[in-house]
């Protein structure tokens, strides 16, 4: 018996170091790894879910000191899963350039260029820079300085550990309320670590000679004779070389004109309005406030609405570039283009897209850096280009879309699996790393509506294969013919980097901004600083090696004539609106606990759809992805015609049934038929939460069915049942 309980013990540890890994569970207060271990430890049923109550005697104590060595293993191997962090460029004035970490290429900086671990940042004369580090850290470089970043990483709880190098010039340093982050500055003579939650610092570097101004709350410097603590109104000064340096400590000077214009870029950033509608762990929030307003839609709660002309699109005055571990990185030309392209997901509402921040007060929810939150296309055949595809597309994804990261561990997988009806694209492939769902149910899925909406289609961005990344076109709406014969991907792109896809502006680094002086730099450190970025050319390899061992792509299902002139439009609906359920909830309360049945990231890839071998008589299948954020597509399969019924982001906020237009009742009929279909297979399998789903679906489009209501209710029975003995196992 004991032998059991161990077994199964084990067995629940590691399921929490493996949902722990993927972030799909969190016990509220336990936000750690070993926080999570310890509760589980804490609960009084732990002995007795063994399933033998009288094994009560096997107590924790007796079970810790069993496992005590696994255990500190799981934690150690978890514990260094550390991912990379990202800083941004959000000011440039004048001469900046970059020196990549894993090249050693200079070029001119661009604003919203992401650095990481490694780059180096050099501003020429009469020049400055302002990269913020993380939500709560900002460094600004004034003219003639040079700064690397030595360390930017951040843990899976969240903490970021960040140490910069400051070889030259004048540095200033703010850390805003809520850091988290643990910070070192080195110089060539002293390594400075700030101690306060809050803080603004002031480093000048000249040979070596660090000067050290503390405005606000304090820090302690090491030297190689020692450290002292330097309070705010104090400064201290370091003089000597690395090895003998020394320092003394004075009152601090009065501000001048730099510290006027760092405290006025300090108040931009903690006053926006656009902090109240945003996660605090998001970076650039303050560039919302001059470029759109914040405006109410209902099921998403307060979205933004970017200041932009008409038919403007997301995801498409930029370029892609490649970073180490990040892989294929999107960077705007738009000034705001930081924060809504790497945080939160883009819906169409009327005509206009929206971004909608995700969660804001969600308790433990912590927002996930992206290199872009989009979905890539496939589009051509092989002629002679290496990916294997004439263009790639890319799509923002909506709050509805499962998102399939390309980069990280990811990064060597080129994962697909085939399908033969575009609703099957949200739910195939839910392997590991797969990111579920921003909002649990059905909401707004740009990937569905791909297949049905010709305005979400022409928010498909392309670019010719071999100019990816390049910079040399100008992304364009992708045609209606090639996406007929798109390939969807749920892993990286097969597309290998070069050098030309490393630099933001294709610009070379301007003279003045340039390091100066052949010499080796060194840093007095107290923290080792990480290990030197991977090289590019391991970089290409690792790519080169997932594209010969699996370069898979998922073709999504065919679409024609949907924007044809003989094909039938759209059922008319006042206002543009089909609305059908009333919201449960404002999305934006962070409550995402939800049903777990359908917000889980981890359910098994569902089966394959056979495809039909007439081409006629293939079917477009009901699609509807939203609470008055619906997409419903109903098809006839006569002579290749079909009808295409839809709508996106309700306009409006009332709850009614639209009226079927005259002749379409066979139509409205099949397309009911089509989700009880679905529904019925969903029930074989247990999937009571998705056969309710999809009865419910029915009922929405064919208000007459009977069979769809009924067997509405025998799924809602089945899962109460359900939910009823797993209750009393416990």
């Amino acid at each position: 018996m004991a032998e059991v309980g161990q077994f199964l013990l084990r067995k629940r540890i590691q399921g929490i170091v493996r949902l722990w890994k993927q972030r799909s569970w969190t016990p509220r207060g336990a936000p750690s790894l070993a926080g999570q271990l310890q509760w589980l430890f804490m609960q009084d049923s732990l002995c007795c879910s063994t399933g033998f109550p009288g094994q009560v005697g096997m107590n924790r104590n007796l079970l810790v000191s069993v496992f005590l060595p696994g255990l500190l293993t799981l934690i150690s191997s978890a514990q260094v899963d550390i991912s990379p962090g990202v800083a941004r460029i959000s000011l440039i004035q004048g001469d900046v350039s970059m020196q990549r970490g894993d090249t050693g290429d200079w070029s001119a900086a661009a604003l919203n260029q992401p650095v990481v671990g490694g780059d180096r940042i050099s501003t020429g004369d009469g020049s400055k820079a302002e990269l913020q580090l993380d939500h709560a850290n900002v460094l600004r470089l004034g003219n003639n300085a040079q700064a690397k970043i030595a360390t930017m990483e951040r843990t899976q709880v969240g903490r970021a550990q960040i140490q910069f190098q400051v070889g030259q010039g004048l540095a200033y340093y703010t850390v805003f309320k809520d850091s988290e982050a643990a910070v070192e500055i080195d110089t060539p003579n002293a390594a400075i670590r700030p101690t306060s939650k809050e803080g603004i610092y002031r480093i000048e570097v000249s040979g070596f000679e660090t000067q050290v101004i503390v405005r606000a709350g304090a820090v302690e410097i090491s030297t190689p004779h020692g450290s002292s603590r330097v309070e705010m109104g104090q400064a201290a000064t370091v003089r000597g070389t690395t090895d003998e340096a020394g320092n003394v400590l004075g009152g601090a000077p009065s501000t001048d004109s730099w510290d006027s214009w760092s405290s006025e870029r300090d108040g931009v950033i903690r006053s926006a309005q656009s902090w109240s509608y945003t996660n605090r762990y998001y970076v650039g929030s303050e560039d919302l406030d001059a470029n759109g307003r914040w405006v109410n839609v209902l099921d998403y709660g307060r979205v933004w609405s970017p200041t932009v002309a008409a038919g403007w699109t997301p995801y498409r005055a930029g370029r892609w570039v490649w970073e180490p571990y990040w892989g294929w990185t999107w960077i705007s030309r738009e000034a705001w283009g930081w924060t809504p392209y790497h945080y939160g997901r883009w819906f169409l509402y009327g005509k206009s897209w929206m971004w909608w921040p995700g969660p804001v007060d969600g308790g433990s929810y912590r927002p996930e850096w992206a290199p872009a939150y989009v979905a890539f296309y496939g589009f051509g055949g092989a002629r002679g280009v290496s990916t294997g595809f004439e263009s790639v597309g890319w799509l923002a994804i909506g709050p509805g879309d499962y998102f399939y990261p390309w980069y990280g561990r990811k990064g060597s997988h080129f994962e697909a699996v085939n399908v033969t009806d575009a609703t099957d694209i949200m739910y195939i492939n839910r392997g590991s790393g797969v990111v579920a769902p921003l909002l649990g149910g059905s909401h707004f899925s740009s990937v569905g509506l791909a297949a049905i909406d010709v305005q979400v289609r022409k928010a498909i961005s392309t670019l010719p294969a071999d100019h990816f990344g390049t910079g040399r076109s100008t992304p364009k709406a992708v045609s209606r013919a090639a996406f007929r014969d798109g390939r969807f991907m749920t892993g990286n792109l097969p597309i290998v980097p070069t050098r030309e896809t490393l630099s933001a502006t294709n610009r070379p680094a301007g003279p003045s901004s340039m390091m100066r002086g052949g010499r080796r730099e060194r840093f007095f450190t107290n923290r080792q600083p990480a290990a030197a970025t991977q090289s590019l050319d391991a970089q290409v390899a690792q790519v080169q090696e997932g594209i010969r061992g699996s370069g898979q792509v998922v073709p999504v299902r065919e679409v024609t004539q949907l924007d044809s002139a003989d094909t039938t439009r759209p059922m008319p609906v006042e206002n543009g609106v089909e609305r059908t359920l009333q919201p449960t909830n404002d999305a934006q309360s962070g409550d995402r606990s939800g049903s777990r049945s359908e917000r889980g990231a981890r359910i098994a890839p569902s089966p394959r759809i056979p495809r039909e071998t007439s081409r006629s008589a293939r079917r477009v299948m009901t699609l509807e992805r939203s609470r008055g954020a619906a997409a419903r597509v109903a098809s006839r399969s006569v002579g290749g015609s079909r009808t295409a019924v839809f709508s996106r982001v309700p306009t409006s906020t009332s709850a009614r049934r639209t009226a079927l237009a005259p002749g379409s009742r066979g139509v409205t009929a099949r397309a009911a038929q089509s989700y009880i279909d679905s529904a019925n297979r969903a029930m074989d399998k247990g999937n009571y939460a998705a056969a309710m789903a999809n009865y419910k679906r029915a009922w929405q489009v064919d208000g007459n069915s009977a069979a769809a209501k009924a067997r509405l209710g025998r799924a809602r029975r089945a899962m109460q049942a359900e939910n009823e003995i797993i209750a009393n196992r416990r």
